[in-house]
């Protein structure tokens, strides 16, 4: 039988090749690979895995077909064929998520790492960065706000003013140029104010896009790290209606947002929805 190209094997090609010319190689234990492979197949036929799942069940009948010839035989013509039912072996057990170091040496640390890398442990170093500007982003962001509803106010009172004093030209016949209804406005205490307040806020807001772009070079890997960018998008770049409530958004909004949530996956796909119910 064709030996496994595992990564343990890999990593260790350096010394193997060394040790190659005074050891003799390994005895392949069929019957026990055969049985493992047997135990894999069995659970992913019968365990509850994610909702829709299905075994690729002719790969899965043409995986144990080999690994049982291969203890029971017939033999195999040449070894092409073997090759070929092989590779057609490995190629099952990598897609349906299998380590090949367990399956042919009972070694299970690449199981072991591969469930640590797809556990909430792993996605919270790997996209660290990224919760980490969005802890800032949206810092900045309550501070860069924090007198917006004010500065409406004064903006609207200056504004108003300035198209008071542009339409007494027509309204009263009294004329002034554009530098002197400006120079009016902003002598105004609510045109003052605004300008202050403005200058008090606006390095936040600064400070916050600059982060936001450079967040938007980093790739998200995770769901939480997509959950982290998506918030950031819709509470601090489009605003408006896209943090609304889905029975108070518009309706191209809520498909949209649902969408959105959805390409996040995982768990923080569900608090997402939850969040916007």
């Amino acid at each position: 039988m064709n030996m496994f190209v595992s990564s343990a094997a890999v990593a260790a090609a350096a010394p193997a090749i060394a040790k190659a010319r005074t050891e003799p190689p390994l005895a392949i234990d069929n019957e026990a690979i055969l049985a493992r492979v047997e135990q894999i197949v069995g659970s992913l036929r019968t365990c509850y895995i994610h909702e829709g799942w299905k075994i690729d069940e002719q790969s899965a009948t043409l995986t144990l077909d080999y690994f049982r010839r291969q203890v029971h035989g017939p033999a195999f013509k040449d070894e092409d064929e073997d090759t070929a039912a092989l590779y057609q072996a490995q190629q099952f057990l990598s897609s349906h998520g299998q380590s090949l170091d367990w399956v042919h040496d009972g070694n299970p640390i690449g199981m072991i790492c591969g469930g640590a890398r797809h556990s909430e442990r792993a996605n919270m170093t790997i996209d660290t960065e990224l919760l980490a500007l969005e802890e800032k982003i949206f810092e900045l962001d309550e501070s860069a706000n924090e007198h917006a509803e004010e500065i409406y106010r004064l903006q609207e009172a200056w504004v108003g003013e300035l198209h008071r004093l542009e339409n007494l030209r027509w309204t009263e016949g009294v004329h002034s140029t554009a530098k002197e209804r400006w120079e009016a406005v902003k002598a105004m205490p609510e045109s003052k104010e605004h300008a202050r307040l403005v200058k008090l806020t606006d390095p936040y807001a600064v400070e916050r896009d600059e982060l936001i772009k450079r967040m938007w070079t980093i790739p998200a890997r995770t769901p939480e790290g997509r959950r982290s960018k998506l918030l950031v998008l819709l509470a601090c770049v489009m605003r408006g209606g896209w943090t609304d409530t889905d029975k108070d958004a518009d309706w191209d909004i809520e498909m949209a947002r649902k969408l959105m949530i959805e390409f996040v996956g995982g768990a923080p796909a569900k608090d997402l929805g939850d969040q916007f119910a």
